[in-house]
């Protein structure tokens, strides 16, 4: 046992320039999950520690006991009810309470010294403005130069912002909110404990009635926060006012420990982030897993070309378990020391996204469960990718190996030819049911069947495949182009596994490129067929809160304007579901080309004229949810608001309508009138605005009067219906950058597989290439033949990877019809550029290869074994 672990160590140390590449394969990929996981660990621990110190001398806090589950138009947030501020005053006179104070909290932005709006709620850290509290315990933030607001029109912001924007104390600063922009002057410079603002977002604070005012609601809070006497625990106290509220009949409220909302609000924060955590670690498994074929196509070449040594280990008493174990202790180093130098390097990366997201800085998690996991991941993977060769190494007979070096017959092999025809087939039928039947999930298990079998058939390709690559390529370079084409189809599982490599990054990224233009075709198409306004007046603002309702009816006085259709809309329960509804006027049904198909008379009359509001206490329906919930006209529905303003009893609508439309730009589910939605939702926003010109008007005319309008407002845009599309596409532009960066690491790695390939290749043909250069191939030629020989490589393992993301792509499209994608698109250019760019990169991967071949005494080669 000693003496085998002995001999791989040696052939290891011997050996180590072979094994650089796999070395490298195995870091870059350990070093993304290292760094994913340190990164998750570091955004847990931040906000552990931030809502710790928020709630860190709070000892109750007292909500409403009524939410909504949050939904897209808010990142998935849930909302809660307010409390009135009679509320704040009962839990004052509870036993054992010594300071309670009412919190509010909402939308606040501020404007810059260019006019410009600070943060990006839609896509970055959020932008909030709150009330400011002399409670010191409940008030997480401290003043660091100037004082608290006291009176109206002062605010107090936080350190963050004011160095971003160079605003301090006396400085008159814009702030906008859902009432309209406000000009305050700044009386105090705040930090959040030790940091200058809470976890990266930017934060406002008034006096508690202009902050209700501003971005709460007039005589409301969002919660009370409760700091406990000397002597009296969290739960005593917990248990003192849920008792004082009860004798003094109070209802619809709920009591919690400074410790459980502290937990819940933790909690709340790592479900937020899970999404964008998994996409990073899914990135990071996707790069492990296309260097598995780099480290298996690795030890494959290096057990053949070791196949004599390991026959006399075996002829001289070796056993087969022995020679496995000397592989796979090779493996177990080359794992162990890359997986340690990728978790170092995943820091760096971690300390990278750290600053793209806009953390606050302090010091990376490095904790041990990730270390581990990181660390393990890549040990196992190589061991994995070993295992194989390892295998085959222990059944080769001494005699027989000591005769002849092993040869590659894996593309003549009946079973794997079967076994990859009927996978790929059942992989093809998958895709297809998927999407004739509108099946996201079985896209997918098609998707990843027909990769199987792809692979299990690449060694019968290769030869294919070459051939093909090859014979242009012999007529356009000659002989170094036939040599090429011959020497890329004589091993066709070496040839397979470094292109296999390459095809997962590509067949990835090709896959994303097809829906994202898919997704773009179908917007366009959409808005061309079904909308018919000329302007949208997007509010610039996160989830459901908008710009004033004053700005859509003072567009709609304008005379250069025919239609003006605001969109509202807000989280509520209907038949105690929790839902979205939307509120618009007869124009939005119009301009969106939502099809009213069955209607009572009152909307019908209502539809008539674009301005008209819908009829009160009536609900309109698409047809997915008519026919879903059996919903026809005359039947009625329970809906219900957070903090409804409506009797009782006008809280259940009738279904007026029912319409069909596109599902890409229509209301949604539920529509309700303007006049409705103000009744239940008093504080309501608009979040766009659909502006349609009268007849004669042009777009150059109109568009400075509208502007006039909004330019108040530096988050709001007025967009024409192509800067509306450009808009609309441009948010798929964040993930289209990250894949094509997954797309650049992906061949990166498998560009390090294609050069271990072609170097270990270059090794073992040292003899034919002394013989070549023998016979008058000169050095220029043998360098060409490597060079494209390798570009031959990377070409098959593209086309492997586009036929399974255009066929992926496909699938998805299709399934996902009745969401409004009924474009299907290939990006030809973009997928032809990717085809260049792999050809490119596998010549770069084999310069150095090729160099070191011409470079080769030919008569010392010549007489190599």
């Amino acid at each position: 046992m000693n003496g085998m672990r002995k001999v791989a160590l040696r052939g290891l140390m011997a050996h180590k320039g072979r094994l650089v590449a796999t070395f490298l394969a195995v870091a870059l990929g350990v070093a993304f999950i290292g760094g994913v996981l340190t990164l998750t660990d570091t955004m847990n621990r931040t906000f552990d520690d931030l809502f710790a110190d928020v709630y860190r001398d709070t000892d109750a806090v007292v909500r409403s006991n009524e939410s909504i589950s949050g939904n897209e138009f808010d990142g998935g947030a849930d909302i809660r009810g307010t409390l009135p501020a009679s509320v704040l005053e009962e839990v004052r006179n509870a036993e054992g309470v010594a300071a309670a104070d009412g919190g509010v909290e909402g939308y606040a932005q501020v404007i810059d010294r260019d006019g410009d709006p600070v943060g990006d709620p839609a896509m970055g850290a959020p932008t909030f403005g709150g009330n400011w509290t002399d409670i010191d315990e409940i008030n997480p933030f401290e003043i660091d130069d100037g004082r608290a607001p006291r009176a109206a029109g002062e605010i107090v912001i936080d350190r963050g912002t004011a160095e971003d924007t160079g605003f301090g104390v006396g400085d008159e600063v814009r702030v906008q909110t859902r009432t309209g922009v406000g000009e305050y002057t700044v009386v105090g410079i705040t930090r959040f404990g030790t940091a200058d603002n809470p976890g990266g977002a930017s934060y406002v604070m008034w006096t508690t009635e202009e902050a209700q005012e501003l971005v709460g609601e007039p005589g409301r809070f969002g919660s009370v926060a409760v700091v406990a006497e000397d002597g009296v625990s969290q739960r005593e106290l917990v248990r003192n006012i849920e008792d004082h509220l009860e004798s003094a009949g109070v209802e619809g409220t709920e009591v919690l420990t400074g410790q459980e909302i502290t937990e819940e609000t933790q909690s709340e924060i790592k479900e937020s982030l899970s999404f964008l955590t998994t996409f990073f670690l899914a990135f990071a498994v996707i790069a492990l897993f296309v260097g598995i074929f780099v480290i298996y196509n690795s030890f494959s070449i290096i057990v053949a070309q070791r196949t004599r040594e390991m026959a006399l280990l075996r002829a001289i008493g070796a056993a087969r378990k022995q020679v496995r174990r000397a592989v796979l202790v090779e493996a177990v180093a080359v794992g162990l020391i890359g997986s340690v130098v990728g978790y170092l390097l995943g820091l760096g990366i971690a300390i990278g996204l750290t600053e793209l997201m806009g953390l606050p800085e302090g010091t990376l998690a490095i904790l041990p469960p990730s270390v581990a996991m990181a660390v393990l991941a890549g040990l196992g993977v190589t061991l994995v990718a070993a295992l194989i060769p390892a295998r085959r190494a222990s059944r080769i007979p001494p005699l027989a190996a000591m005769r002849e070096v092993d040869v590659d017959r894996s593309s003549r092999s009946l079973g794997r030819l079967i076994a990859g025809l009927v996978l790929s087939a059942l992989g093809l039928v998958l895709v297809a049911s998927g999407a004739l039947g509108d099946e996201v999930v079985n896209v997918g298990a098609g998707v990843f069947i027909a990769f199987i079998g792809l692979a299990l058939l690449s060694p019968a390709l290769a030869p294919i495949v070459s051939g093909v690559l090859g014979r242009p390529l012999a007529r356009l370079r000659g002989v170094s182009g036939a040599v090429a084409g011959q020497n890329a189809g004589r091993n066709p599982r070496r040839t397979s596994a470094a292109a296999l490599a390459l095809m997962i990054g590509v067949g990835v990224v090709a896959f994303v490129l097809v829906i994202n233009a898919s997704i773009r075709a179908s917007i366009d198409e959409s808005l061309e067929e079904s909308f018919s306004g000329d302007f949208v007046v997007q509010s610039g603002s996160f989830g459901i809160i908008g710009l004033p309702t004053d700005v859509s009816e003072r567009i709609a006085e304008l005379p250069e304007v025919a239609v003006v259709s605001p969109l509202r809309m807000s989280q509520a329960r209907v038949d105690g579901e929790d839902k979205i509804i939307a509120a618009s006027n007869a124009g939005g049904f119009r301009l969106l080309d939502m099809r009213v198909v069955e209607a009572s008379p009152e909307v019908e009359a209502a539809l008539e004229s674009p301005q008209e509001d819908l009829p009160r206490g009536t609900l309109i329906v698409n047809t997915d949810t008519a026919e879903r919930d059996g919903l026809a006209i005359g039947d009625t529905v329970e809906t219900h608001f957070l903090d409804d303003r409506r009797p009782e009893d006008a809280q259940t609508l009738t279904v007026g309508g029912i319409y069909e439309g596109d599902a890409g730009l229509s209301l949604g589910s539920y529509v309700i009138g303007l006049g409705e939605f103000e009744a239940a939702v008093p504080t309501g926003t608009d979040i766009q605005t659909i502006v349609q010109l009268a007849d004669g008007v042009s777009v150059a005319e109109a568009e400075p009067a509208i502007e006039r309008i909004v330019d108040p407002y530096p988050a709001a845009e007025v967009q024409s219906v192509e800067e509306f599309k450009d808009a609309i596409k441009s948010q798929l532009d964040i993930l289209l950058n990250l894949i094509w960066g997954m797309l650049v690491i992906a061949i990166v790695i498998a560009m390090l597989g294609i050069a271990n390939t072609i170097a270990l290749s270059v090794l073992e043909r040292t003899r034919e290439i002394g013989l070549l250069r023998a016979v008058g191939m000169s050095r220029r030629q043998l360098r060409s033949a490597i060079r494209w020989e390798s570009a031959i490589i990377a070409v098959f393992g593209t086309i492997l990877g586009l036929a399974v993301g255009v066929l992926g792509g496909w699938g998805m499209v299709s399934a996902l019809g009745e969401e409004g994608f009924n474009q299907f698109q290939i990006p030809f250019g973009n997928l032809l550029f990717i085809s260049a760019l792999a050809a490119l990169m596998g010549m770069l991967a084999a310069v150095l290869p090729a160099w070191r071949a011409s470079r080769l005494d030919v008569l010392a080669a010549i007489e190599s074994t």
